[in-house]
């Protein structure tokens, strides 16, 4: 009888610790993280004296295919993350650039402006982290 008892104790405590450790969130181990360069543009050009473009290039750490972090770097050359909203030629409305310092998680490029073409008011935005896993296409090593 005792040991019924005792084997039943067992085989619950087995149970519960094996729904806890299935449970827990995996914690991403260093094989299964890179550091690699990221980009994202959005350019729009008509010319040499007219044209809008926002650039990101940063260094982001990825794990498992998704992204974490943006890894700051003073000491590369441009720092990372850099940050380029450049406007010639156009009414610009609104140039900002953004880095989120605290968190590292995100960090933009934007200019709205007025179109020469159509006079409509239009923008372009270049942001990291870009949406989805990082892809081949953006993505340097």
């Amino acid at each position: 009888m005792r040991l019924r008892k005792l084997l039943g104790v067992l085989l619950l405590g087995g149970l519960l610790f094996g729904l806890v450790s299935a449970w827990k969130p995996r914690v991403p181990t260093a094989a299964s993280c890179n550091e690699v360069w990221e980009h994202d543009v959005d350019e729009k050009s008509w010319g040499t004296s007219k044209f809008v473009w926002a650039g990101v290039h940063a260094k982001v750490l990825i794990c498992n295919g998704r992204f974490v972090r943006i890894i700051p770097d003073p000491n590369h050359n441009p720092p990372s993350p850099n940050l380029v909203a450049e406007a010639q030629g156009v009414q610009v409305i609104n140039n900002e650039t953004f880095v989120d310092v605290k968190k590292w998680e995100k960090a933009y490029a934007h200019i709205d402006y007025i179109d020469p073409e159509t006079g409509d008011r239009t923008y372009v935005h270049a942001e990291i982290p870009t949406s989805g896993p990082a892809d081949e296409r953006r993505v340097r090593p």
